[in-house]
């Protein structure tokens, strides 16, 4: 977990911190571990189903102007890229490299089912991607390199001046804070923000998933259970119970996992495997009446519930759990893609 500074408690960050303003953590990671390479990101940008894109920095005297390309990429074009003021994003690097699914175990006093995906920026020196603001909290965590961070709860005009591929706001005085490797900065949704590479850099960000109608700035410990929407949490959401649940889970297009076909359900039926594993690129949730699975939801039983429980929690069914679940939920569980499908012979 995060080190909170100072006697702030995990109960604390949610009271005073969650969704309401800004914490900057000191040191509050040893070190980014897992970590990503600058070149393995790289790779990762020359992939046709990975969103990337490069934002540079344009300097003409006192102004900055930014402009966006996005990927996929091809090496000689990354290598030819110029020694600053640049930026490239990866989104959703824990779809692709599951071991950095780890760095989420850093937040673990937030439902996990609020996290949307892990994105991974290696910024030249003077590379940023411009005054913004941000519709979900985040945690910026700092890798190797140094990193400068602008922010103000103040409201902030849009620059209308600027690319309509990047939705950003006028430049601003605000609080500043310069970033190292371990350093971790908390932004809720709607603060204004910038960060410009004082040396070539990585960070990792944690970011944050909600519709809308749905925010939680009273959200308490004692919700955060692996994959479970809580009562609370649906009562924050009115009458669009189900469709959170669904919204939550939802997966990019590019992203969704092939259904299997219905010869290999039906052999994972009559042969079910010793230890069947969620699927890399599938969500999954759940609440005490309904399953959610990449955008889809089923009513559950309390028996399927304490299996698709365990599903969340260690994110593989063993073969007594397995067994337990009713054919049915089995065969639309896969169907949904939530399965990573064994070849059974």
């Amino acid at each position: 977990m995060l080190k909170l500074p100072g006697n702030l408690s995990a109960e604390k960050f949610l009271a005073y911190h969650w969704q309401k303003k800004p914490l900057y953590m000191p040191r509050a990671l040893d070190n980014v571990r897992p970590s990503v390479t600058r070149n393995e990101l790289a790779w990762l940008a020359t992939l046709e189903d990975v969103e990337s894109r490069i934002v540079f920095t344009d300097r003409r005297g006192d102004r900055k102007q930014y402009r966006v390309e996005t990927g996929p990429f091809d090496d000689e074009y990354l290598g030819a890229l110029p020694l600053r003021d640049w930026t490239l994003l990866v989104h959703d690097i824990e779809k692709h490299l599951p071991a950095l699914r780890k760095l989420f175990d850093h937040v673990p006093f937030i439902p996990d089912w609020r996290i949307d995906d892990l994105m991974v920026s290696f910024a030249a020196p003077g590379g940023g991607v411009g005054p913004h603001r941000d519709n979900y909290d985040v945690f910026l965590c700092q890798g190797i390199g140094i990193r400068e961070w602008t922010y103000t709860s103040a409201p902030i005009a849009a620059d209308e001046a600027a690319s309509s591929d990047l939705l950003l706001v006028e430049e601003f005085s605000g609080e500043q804070k310069i970033c190292v490797e371990g350093d971790v900065l908390y932004l809720p949704p709607g603060i204004a923000h910038w960060g410009t590479a004082q040396r070539a850099c990585m960070t990792y960000s944690i970011g944050m998933r909600a519709p809308q109608y749905y925010g939680d700035p009273d959200l308490e410990l004692s919700e955060v259970i692996p994959g479970y929407i809580s009562k609370a949490a649906l009562d924050r959401a009115g009458e669009q119970t189900t469709e959170l649940g669904r919204t939550v889970t939802e997966v990019k297009e590019w992203l969704r996992p092939e259904p299997p076909d219905e010869g290999a359900v039906k052999q994972l039926l009559e042969k079910p495997s010793q230890k069947l594993e969620l699927h890399g690129m599938a969500r999954v949730a759940y609440d005490d009446d309904h399953v959610y699975v990449n955008g889809k939801h089923r009513k559950v039983t309390e028996k399927e519930r304490a299996a698709v429980a365990e599903l969340c929690a260690r994110r593989s069914l063993d073969s007594t759990r397995l067994v337990a679940l009713s054919p049915d939920l089995v065969s639309w569980l896969a169907s949904k893609g939530a399965f990573e499908i064994p070849e059974i012979t």
